[in-house]
């Protein structure tokens, strides 16, 4: 009964928060956020908007480790100095603010790669 209990709030809860994208954005808002679940498999009582909101400090600290890493990597093993790590910093926020802005895709940067250097690479999925 318990499980039959915790679908039935589920639907409700997704109900109220239908309601609520429609009410404040729109039938269009409805739509791209029913897409956006399907494409992302994300199954959360939080809307994209709300999900956006809540993963910008994760993601900008998985942006700064990158780059520590990497300027890391290229001083101690390709002695990079201080001017050319300045300038592979500043290269690395720039395509890291297209992937934030949408103005490209992992996938864009993954084929442009394999296009460029013949290397393959991808993101590992969440299984």
């Amino acid at each position: 009964m318990a499980k039959r209990n915790d679908y039935i709030t589920g639907r409700e809860d997704g109900l109220l928060m239908a309601l609520e994208i429609v009410k404040n954005e729109g039938v269009e808002a409805l739509e791209k956020e029913i897409e956006f679940r399907n494409i992302t498999g994300i199954r959360t009582a939080l809307a994209k908007k709300d999900i956006n909101r809540a993963t910008i400090k994760i993601k900008e600290q998985t942006v700064d480790t990158v780059k520590i890493l990497s300027v890391a990597t290229l001083h101690d093993e390709f002695g990079f100095g201080t001017q050319r790590c300045d300038r592979f910093i500043k290269r690395f926020n720039k395509k890291a603010e297209c992937i934030m802005d949408d103005m490209a895709s992992w996938n864009d940067y993954i084929k442009m790669i394999k296009e460029e250097l013949g290397i393959e690479l991808g993101i590992r999925a969440n299984k």
